[in-house]
C-alpha cells in the first residue's frame, strides 16, 4: 500500500475511533477471514488478518495466524500480532486480543462494538465468559458509511484495474475462433491480464453456444463453434481494487438472430447510461434498462442491473432501490438476455460518478458485429 492509501486508511480509522466515542463503545473487533478482505485492508493496510482491534484512543492492532504472519508485516501499518501455533490450531485468537486490551486500557466488562453476523463462535464465547463483555452492533452506524462510494485518491487505482480489463477482453477477442476451446481463450486471459499488472484474475468466465445462456459460468474446456456466442465475463483485481467487464462476441459470421440479441442489450446499456447523473437512484436505472429490452420484445434478466465494485456497500441498482448515485460511486452496468438452449448475451461497463457527471472506465468496446 503505498503512502496515498496508507494515510486515507489512517483517516478511516480515525473516523471508526471517532464514532466509537460518540456511540460510548470501548473498543472495535473488526474481523477478517484470510486473505483478500478489503474492509481489513482499507484500514490496516493487509487484506490478510483474522481481527483488527481499535481503541478509541490510541493506535489499532491486527491480530494474525502464523500462515498471515509474513504478509501482514509487509503490508500493514499497525502493529501486527501472531497467534501462537498452539492457538492457531484452534483459530483461536483471543489471548492476543486480550494483550491488546491490558495495551490499550480497554475497561473490564467493555462494550465491544463488531459486525456481529462475522464474528466468530470462540471469541462470542470468549467475551460472554472471560470478558463479561457487551456486543454492540456497528456494521451499518460505523463501518458501512466508510465504504459507500471510492474517494477520489482511489480513483487512479479503480482506473487502472478497469485498464487491465480491457486489457483481457481485447485478449478474448483475438483469441476467440472456431475450433479453439473455452479453456484456451480463459489462458490467453489469464496471461494477459496478469502481465498487464493484474494481482489475480478472479471470476472468469468464458461460455460458448447454448452454456452463454447461463448468467455465471466456468470455461469447461468447450470447442467454440462457427457462429456462437461467445460470452465473456472478466474480474481481475490489483491493488485491492476489481473491475467486472463483460462483453458477448459471435465466433464467425453469427445469425440474424444472436446480432439482433448483442444489439438490443447494447441498447439497453445506452439507455441507461444516458440517465446516469448525481442524484440518480439505482432503482430508476434498473427499470431503464428492462423497459427497454421490452420494447424490442425480450424478458427481463434474472439478476440485478448492476452492483458495486471494489469493497464499496452501494450503489445496489435493482428494482425498488434507494441508493443514490453519489461523487465516487462505482458500479457495474450489465443487462443481458439469455434463452436457454440458444444462447445469451450480457454486456458489462464499469461506471465512476463524479461531482458533475460520470465516466465509463471500461473503454473495450461494446459491440463486435
Amino acid at each position: 500500500m503505498d503512502a496515498k492509501l496508507i494515510n486515507l486508511s489512517k483517516r478511516r480509522v480515525e473516523l471508526v475511533k471517532e464514532n466509537l466515542r460518540k456511540q460510548n463503545v470501548d473498543v472495535a473487533l473488526i474481523m477478517g477471514v484470510g486473505m483478500g478482505n478489503t474492509v481489513l485492508e482499507r484500514l490496516s493496510g493487509s487484506r490478510s488478518g483474522s481481527v483488527l482491534v481499535v481503541p478509541p484512543e490510541g493506535d489499532p492492532r491486527l491480530v494474525v495466524m502464523p500462515i498471515d504472519y509474513t504478509f501482514a508485516s509487509d503490508h500493514a501499518w499497525v502493529k501486527v500480532y501472531e497467534v501462537s501455533e498452539a492457538n492457531s490450531r484452534k483459530r483461536d485468537p483471543t489471548s492476543n486480543i486480550e494483550d491488546v486490551f491490558i495495551e490499550s486500557k480497554i475497561p473490564k466488562k467493555p462494550k465491544i462494538g463488531t459486525s456481529l453476523n462475522a464474528l466468530t463462535p470462540i471469541i462470542q464465547t470468549w467475551v460472554k465468559n472471560k470478558v463479561k463483555g457487551e456486543l454492540y452492533e456497528i456494521k451499518e452506524s460505523i463501518l458501512d458509511p466508510l465504504f459507500v462510494a471510492l474517494d477520489p485518491i482511489e480513483w487512479p487505482y479503480q482506473k487502472k484495474i478497469c485498464e487491465i480489463v480491457d486489457v483481457g477482453q481485447q485478449a478474448a477477442y483475438e483469441a476467440i475462433k472456431p475450433g479453439i476451446t473455452t479453456n484456451e481463450v480463459a489462458a490467453h486471459i489469464t496471461a494477459a491480464e496478469l502481465k498487464a499488472g493484474a494481482s489475480g484474475v478472479g471470476y472468469l468466465q468464458v461460455s460458448t453456444g447454448r452454456r452463454s445462456a447461463y448468467s455465471h459460468d466456468s470455461a469447461e474446456n468447450v470447442k467454440i463453434k462457427k457462429g456462437d456466442l461467445v460470452l465473456v465475463d472478466l474480474c481481475p483485481s490489483a491493488n485491492g481494487y476489481a473491475s467486472d467487464e463483460t462483453r458477448t462476441y459471435i465466433a464467425g459470421e453469427g445469425s440474424t438472430k444472436s446480432k439482433k440479441m448483442i444489439k438490443a442489450v447494447n441498447k439497453s446499456v445506452e439507455s441507461v447510461i444516458a440517465a446516469i447523473k448525481p442524484g440518480v437512484n439505482g432503482g430508476e436505472l434498473d427499470d431503464i434498462s428492462r423497459k427497454s429490452l421490452a420494447e424490442d420484445g425480450y424478458p427481463s434478466y434474472p439478476h440485478t442491473l448492476g452492483h458495486p465494485l471494489s469493497g464499496c456497500n452501494q450503489p445496489s441498482l435493482r428494482s425498488g432501490s434507494e441508493h443514490i448515485l453519489i461523487e465516487g460511486s462505482i458500479f457495474t452496468v450489465e443487462p443481458g438476455i439469455y434463452e436457454l438452449g440458444y444462447g445469451g448475451v450480457r454486456i458489462e461497463e464499469n461506471v465512476l460518478i463524479k461531482k458533475d457527471g460520470f465516466e465509463i472506465l471500461t473503454k473495450w468496446p461494446r459491440v463486435h458485429l
